[in-house]
């Protein structure tokens, strides 16, 4: 017969408890007593076993876990995090038409980049408005909405921007988006700047406050170089 006993149901108890402390979870209420990770009372010896010498040192159970006199400190709570995203951020809409009531101008507005030359892109027809994608929209906290068109083409002569530098400080100007919504601006400068001064740090800035600025050209014009300088219109949003 062997002499190695089975674990008495208390010790199987403890066990278990001690692996549930070791993973981070709280014991049940029926092992153990007291508040979660506290540890649980040592087993005694079964009845009829054989005691100790009286010069030997008391036995402890191989299978209590625990030196005498020390306690099992207790698992500190895990954190628990929600992981939940937060909602995407919708691109707003394009703008689609350009209004100055004042100057007798509504047209289309086409979203374009930058041409081959580095220069802003624009519509061939000078009944088109560009509007620079790679910029601010309508409605943007902050930056520059750039538009621009030719005041002029060899095909359809003068153009609706010929009548650009004749707005005044007061003005009204509006931008209805792709969504149908209407975006007002109060029209703040006009100025008639030399093309090599024009600043497009300043121009073409995505931060700072919103303003709309649109162009055409302006000045003098030579066959050779074309209009020296650029009808530049600023206007802040209402």
């Amino acid at each position: 017969m062997s002499s190695s006993r089975r674990p008495t149901t208390p010790t199987v108890m403890v066990l278990v408890a001690l692996l549930l402390l070791l993973t981070g979870c709280a014991p049940p209420s029926t092992v153990g007593a007291g508040t979660p990770g506290a540890a649980a009372p040592a087993p005694s010896t079964s009845p009829g076993s054989a005691s100790p010498g009286k010069d030997a040192p008391p036995r402890t159970s191989r299978n209590s876990g625990t030196a005498p006199g020390r306690t099992t400190p207790a698992v500190p709570p895990v954190p628990q995090y929600r992981a939940t995203l937060g909602p995407v951020e919708k691109e707003k809409p394009e703008p689609a038409r350009f209004r100055a009531g004042d100057i007798d101008i509504d047209l289309p507005v086409i979203a374009t980049g930058v041409a081959d030359d580095g220069r802003m892109q624009l519509p061939e027809s000078n009944r088109d408005v560009a509007w620079y994608e790679f910029g601010s929209r309508p409605g943007d906290r902050a930056g520059t909405t750039v538009m621009a068109a030719h005041v002029d083409t060899l095909a359809e002569g003068l153009g609706p921007f010929a009548r650009l530098r004749d707005l005044d400080r007061g003005d009204k100007l509006e931008i209805t988006d792709s969504a149908g919504r209407s975006h007002s601006y109060e029209v703040t400068d006009v100025d008639d700047v030399k093309k090599s001064a024009v600043e497009l740090d300043q121009l073409f800035r995505l931060d700072g406050d919103p303003e709309l600025k649109v162009l055409t050209c302006g000045g003098p014009y030579r066959r050779s170089t074309g209009y020296r300088d650029n009808i530049v219109v600023t206007a802040r949003p209402v």
